[in-house]
């Protein structure tokens, strides 16, 4: 079973993870809304730190207007998410790794793993694959 089907099987508990699937981002999409969860894709590409990653999370995750661009407001965002109401959603993150190298990206993998505890202490799955 691959870590992506584990994930939607609900056979591992929600969190960061590094997945290697090949499947194509709209299948994995499928694959989430038949599960009845929301799918955030984020396609890293071009993404090298804070000022080029907060545009790009905030469009992908499709965050209101007041969204501030700052550490604080993507934590808050993310633990809101009130305009897209779902049972359970996954951040599917590809490219990360040019960003990866930046001193930042430990503030981005706390927020990560800070909103998946956050939700699954809410009863709800919220799962970061990076791809």
């Amino acid at each position: 079973m691959t870590l992506l089907a584990e994930v939607l099987a609900g056979a591992v508990a929600p969190g960061v993870y590094e997945i290697d699937d090949p499947s194509e981002s709209a299948a994995i999409g499928d694959l989430v809304a038949q599960r009845g969860w929301h799918l955030f894709h984020l396609d890293g590409a071009g993404i090298v730190d804070k000022a080029t990653f907060l545009p790009a999370i905030a469009t992908a995750c499709g965050f209101p207007e007041w969204f501030g661009h700052n550490w604080d407001a993507l934590a808050d965002s993310l633990r809101d998410l009130s305009w897209v109401p779902a049972p359970g959603y996954v951040l599917l993150y590809e490219h990360h790794i040019a960003y990866e190298s930046s001193p930042e990206w430990s503030m981005v993998v706390a927020i990560f793993e800070e909103t998946t505890q956050r939700w699954e202490r809410a009863g709800v799955p919220f799962f970061v694959l990076l791809r």
